[in-house]
């Protein structure tokens, strides 16, 4: 049966229906091209094969910002920054609504977002992305986007370790999977 709506959606938008139902974190591994409601991207990311971590940055809205942090914590994510951020992202003819107020072509306000940054190896940046997506999606105009940025390598300041070794945290994503095996 052929649903039709009276609205076009963008693609990957979903539905007002679609938006309460608790969304579902891919497991890692799982294809992301499933096409499931909150699976995630609707491609594999393009990530450079000679780029070893990558810094992912998401502006997303303020309150979605406790549900993503759960999200990642669940899944081992530990090491991140948080900030609060003010822009704008308007798409033509669409209006976006936060806390009462209106933001279209026609006003000059700024949106309040959040911006959440971390930095992981290149295998975990598929599944941090879907996880992100899954947990501040809702659907509507400007629940944000996420940036790639690569980073060549890490320091930590505190022992001087580079690479993998000042990446990983004692009980993260890391630690998990190694549990596992």
């Amino acid at each position: 049966r052929e649903c039709r709506s009276r609205r076009a959606r963008a693609p990957g938008a979903r539905s007002a229906r679609a938006a309460r139902a608790p969304l579902r974190v891919r497991a890692s591994g799982e294809s992301s091209t499933s096409g499931s409601p909150g699976g995630g991207t609707l491609a594999p990311l393009n990530l450079d094969a000679n780029t070893p971590f990558y810094q992912i940055r998401a502006l997303i809205r303020p309150w979605r910002l406790t549900g993503v942090l759960e999200a990642l914590e669940s899944h081992g994510i530990r090491g991140l920054t948080t900030y609060d951020a003010q822009g704008a992202g308007v798409q033509a003819g669409s209006v976006e609504r936060y806390q009462g107020a209106t933001f279209d072509e026609t006003t000059h306000n700024l949106v309040a977002k959040t911006v959440l940054e971390v930095v992981l190896a290149r295998e975990q940046a598929q599944d941090v992305v879907d996880i992100i997506i899954n947990a501040a999606q809702t659907g509507e105009i400007g629940d944000g986007k996420i940036f790639l940025t690569p980073v060549h390598d890490v320091v930590r300041i505190r022992t001087g370790e580079t690479g993998a070794d000042a990446e990983r945290m004692a009980g993260g994503r890391s630690s998990m999977v190694a549990k596992k095996q």
